[in-house]
Order: C-alpha cells, then sequence, then structure tokens
C-alpha cells in the first residue's frame, strides 16, 4: 500500500498568493491613447489673444471620463488621453480660432467644467470663457454642446468630442469677431 506525502502548506501558499497577485495586477490588455483631431492643426495666423484654459479637477486626469449616473463619473483605465487634455484643448482652440480669422490680443480665459461621454451615449461640453482685451473690450459667455454618438465606443466618442468643442471653438471666434465687440 502506498501512502501519500502530505502537501505542505507553508511551501504551497507562498507561491499561490504569488501567482494570484500577479494575475490580479496584470492589465485587463493593452490601453489605448486618443489625441483630439483639431490638437493636430497649428495656429500661426492672426494676433490670438493668449488662451489660459483650465479644466475642472476630476477631468485633469490621462482617463476619458464617462458620466455612468446623475452623480457619478469614471476615468477610463484602458482609454487614455495621449497628452494632458487641457493642452489638447488649448491648441485645439488657438487653431480655429486662427482659421476663423480672429485678430483680438488680450487674454482669453476658458473654464471647461464638462467634457464626457454620458452613459445616455451622449459627448458633453460644458463652461465658458472670458475675454479681457488689450484695447479694454469684454466678452464672454457659458457654453454647453450635446453631441449624440453615432455608434458606440471610445472612438466615437473622442470624435464627437471633438466635433463638439470645435463647435464650442467657433462659438467663441464669434463672440471676439461679433458685431458686440
Amino acid at each position: 500500500m502506498s501512502r501519500k506525502r502530505p502537501v505542505k502548506l507553508f511551501l504551497v501558499l507562498p507561491l499561490l498568493a504569488t501567482l494570484m497577485a500577479g494575475c490580479a495586477s496584470s492589465p485587463a490588455g493593452p490601453s489605448v491613447q486618443y489625441l483630439l483631431p483639431g490638437a493636430a492643426q497649428s495656429a500661426l495666423r492672426g494676433a490670438l489673444p493668449d488662451i489660459r484654459l483650465d479644466t475642472a479637477g476630476y477631468l485633469d486626469q490621462s482617463g476619458v471620463v464617462m458620466q455612468t449616473g446623475p452623480v457619478e463619473v469614471r476615468a477610463a483605465r484602458q482609454h487614455q488621453w495621449a497628452e494632458p487634455l487641457p493642452r489638447q484643448l488649448a491648441r485645439s482652440l488657438a487653431a480655429r480660432l486662427a482659421r476663423n480669422g480672429v485678430n483680438a490680443p488680450g487674454r482669453l480665459e476658458v473654464l471647461v467644467t464638462r467634457f464626457q461621454g454620458t452613459a445616455e451615449g451622449e459627448a458633453v461640453i460644458e463652461g465658458q470663457w472670458r475675454f479681457l482685451g488689450d484695447q479694454g473690450a469684454r466678452a464672454g459667455e457659458h457654453f454647453l454642446e450635446r453631441r449624440p454618438l453615432p455608434r458606440d465606443g471610445y472612438p466615437a466618442l473622442v470624435e464627437q468630442l471633438d466635433e463638439g468643442w470645435n463647435a464650442v471653438a467657433d462659438g467663441i471666434a464669434n463672440g471676439l469677431t461679433g458685431p458686440s465687440r
């Protein structure tokens, strides 16, 4: 009759713990990074204002943000911005202002309070801007853009966020060059 040797748990448990920790810490898959298409444009024309763009604190992170409920937001772990969002937004805004022929020396302050997807399948951009011109001109207003996503997925969200941001930038350009100025 053969005797089975008892397994010594004090030898197996550390190995099992190491394997489990390795599995728990390994990522679910490779992360994908996104750039706003409008941020690839350059702004070399006109006397653009000095743009000071800030985002709400929860947007100041690498993950693309989704609003999953009325008061809940989550930053994606696998879907991230390739560079800080405020830099992309400021560069895209400058390019759009230049394309619209804005010639407005002064300071343009922009606060983006929402730049995210929603559980309802929308891209939402919200905030406010204020312009203080070198010659004393002042302008500003609140902005809100909602864009339905044409399909599921983060690429569609990023595309709609970009289109919405272009619409915001065009609105700012109109506010800087319109008859009220």
